[in-house]
């Protein structure tokens, strides 16, 4: 055989090997992008879902009994003796065991993502799952949707949000704002969500699965034809 012909079948080998690893290679790359697409859209999906199935009700009734002005004078005062304290605290605890949510409460801005609990309908004062007016918290580590209620002034739903401190949650937020149209608070509430993040978790556990097994067939072809395109080339190098 013309080696000159040898060297060319050879380079026209050598360049499909290239092109089939390339496609291989974007197999892999489009079959991880849409497992990862598909895993975010299903979470975002089921969380909103939940949202606005049962955190929204209750954080709609509770705005109904938020008296801003007041809500303005107890962020300043810090009063735990206050009777519009008193009295609100009450009726958020009483919208929280009415809707069964996990926590409802209300907060203002101390300074950047640090927050203080105003008022926290989520337990009985002094309760396990109670926050005294003025406790700190930083909501930068939480959901986006906390912080972006207050800067945008409009209610946000959260995603599946995993905390070390509270667990899985999905939120809910609302702007507190005064009649001027002021952002002066944030009213939160909270969905116990591990049940909704195991289901998750086994959801894409089995697109796992399913990734896995279409790599594998991939690889699989990818294998067998370069083995093709090698036996081609090398009964081609015994032909010379």
């Amino acid at each position: 055989m013309d080696i000159k012909l040898l060297e060319k079948l050879e380079k026209n080998n050598s360049s499909l090997k290239y092109r089939i690893t390339f496609f291989f290679v974007f197999f892999l790359l489009a079959v991880f992008i849409v497992f990862v697409i598909t895993s975010v859209f299903q979470v975002n999906t089921v969380a909103r879902f939940i949202g606005f199935r049962y955190a929204m009700p209750a954080v709609q009734r509770a705005m109904e009994i938020i008296d801003t002005e007041s809500f303005d004078r107890l962020s300043r005062t810090m009063d735990s003796s206050d009777p519009y304290y008193i009295e609100t605290q009450l009726k958020l605890l009483e919208i929280k065991e009415e809707t069964n949510v996990m926590y409802l409460y209300t907060m203002a801005q101390e300074e950047g993502s640090m927050f203080v609990y105003i008022i926290d309908g989520s337990d009985i004062m002094g309760g396990e799952g109670f926050s005294e007016i003025g406790n700190r918290e930083d909501i930068g580590f939480w959901d986006r949707a906390a912080l972006r209620a207050f800067q945008t002034g409009n209610v946000q739903m959260g995603t599946l949000d995993q905390q070390d401190e509270w667990g899985a949650l999905i939120s809910a937020y609302a702007p507190i704002k005064k009649a001027t149209g002021e952002v002066i608070g944030l009213l939160a509430c909270d969905i116990d969500a591990i049940d909704v993040s195991d289901w998750i978790r086994m959801q894409v556990l089995w697109q796992l699965v399913i990734v896995a097994i279409f790599v594998a067939l991939g690889l699989v072809v990818y294998i067998s034809v370069i083995k093709l395109v090698n036996k081609n080339t090398s009964f081609i190098s015994a032909s010379e």
